[in-house]
């Protein structure tokens, strides 16, 4: 199936596909197929995000080497490099297709980069981390973001100010991830916990906490935690399980069944959400990509093709769309030959 994912490698999106919201399903879900292939990246993919509306997409990679996609066109629209601190997380900056925060690969300089796509420059660098960044969570309106490290900090910013405006302490690595409303921040600081705190009123303290020990088995150290778009639930993802939490009550609701790389030669794949709550989407040991009905983890469909870990798998926010990421880009779309 590997050759098939090359093959496919000349193939175009329809504009269709990304000019109007679709409403997913199952029969939609198991329609996917690949619609194009990017070699962009000589190496492994590092970050991957959207603008909001789904038209634009970015990714960073260990070839030190940025891209920007227009998911309308399905073309290449911008080539950045950076040679002198590398760029392991990008995210883009509310709906702004030509600004993002993006974390420094540089083993000696853990910095933050406010990064200006359009004249190429870096408008503002932060400086305050120790470690390696592990999270990058800007707000979805406000000038404000949030970063993890391995240095056991959750810092918050502000995009005018070079030093961090709150700091949370943790007892190991740390991540952090606002709501997609803004309105609350999870935060995992090295402990089985997930902290929910109101983002206006930080300062007073977690306004709750949820112990994750009963769920979770082995190394249980989030590596990421994301709110659904709905705002119900936490997905939570530690070295070796991927499990949904209740965002009101910390229950566990189910658990995915996610294979683990025994070599340790992958990084642990980063999960997500449908636009629309409905499923869960995430890279498996082995090259599959798997998307489950989200409160049941009842398997919906697997893409197959990759030779590598996909390490990023994503839905569109807005398309009928999904892109995966691993020893090449691949966008996958509703086969038109095998309509839903």
């Amino acid at each position: 199936m590997a050759s098939a994912l090359g093959s496919i490698g000349s193939g175009v999106v329809p504009a269709s596909a990304a000019a109007q919201k679709v409403k997913l399903s199952d029969n939609l879900v198991q329609n996917l197929a690949v619609g194009k292939v990017y070699r962009d990246h000589k190496g492994p993919v590092t970050g991957l995000a959207w603008t909001y509306d789904g038209q634009h997409l970015v990714t960073s990679g260990e070839d030190n080497s940025v891209y920007v996609y227009s998911c309308e066109k399905a073309s290449r629209v911008r080539h950045l490099r950076c040679e002198k601190y590398g760029v392991s997380l990008i995210r883009f900056l509310h709906n702004d297709r030509d600004c993002a925060v993006a974390a420094s690969r540089c083993e000696t300089d853990h910095l933050l980069k406010y990064w200006d796509f359009h004249d190429n420059k870096y408008l503002r660098l932060f400086r305050s981390h120790t470690a390696k960044v592990t999270s990058v969570s800007p707000h979805p309106y406000e000038d404000i973001f949030l970063s993890g490290s391995e240095d056991r900090s959750v810092l918050l910013w502000d995009l005018r100010q070079d030093r961090p405006t709150a700091k949370i302490n943790g007892q190991g690595t740390t991540i952090a991830s606002f709501d997609q409303q803004g309105l609350v921040f999870a935060a995992s600081v090295g402990q089985p916990k997930i902290h929910l705190f109101d983002t206006r009123n930080y300062a007073k303290g977690e306004f709750t906490s949820f112990d994750l020990r009963p769920y979770l088995k082995g190394d249980p150290v989030a590596h990421s935690v994301q709110f659904s778009p709905c705002g119900k639930y936490l997905l939570v993802r530690t070295a070796s399980q991927l499990v949904l939490i209740d965002a009101f009550d910390g229950e566990l609701i189910c658990e995915y069944p996610v294979a683990v790389d025994e070599t340790g030669s992958a990084a642990t794949p980063v999960p997500g959400f449908s636009p629309d709550s409905q499923y869960i989407i995430s890279g498996v040991s082995g090259g599959d990509v798997c998307v489950w009905s989200t409160i049941n983890a009842r398997l919906v469909h697997r893409l197959e093709g990759h030779t590598a870990t996909p390490t990023r798998a994503s839905f569109s926010p807005a398309h009928a769309l999904v892109v995966t990421a691993a020893e090449t880009l691949a966008w996958w779309i509703p086969d038109s030959a095998n309509p839903a």
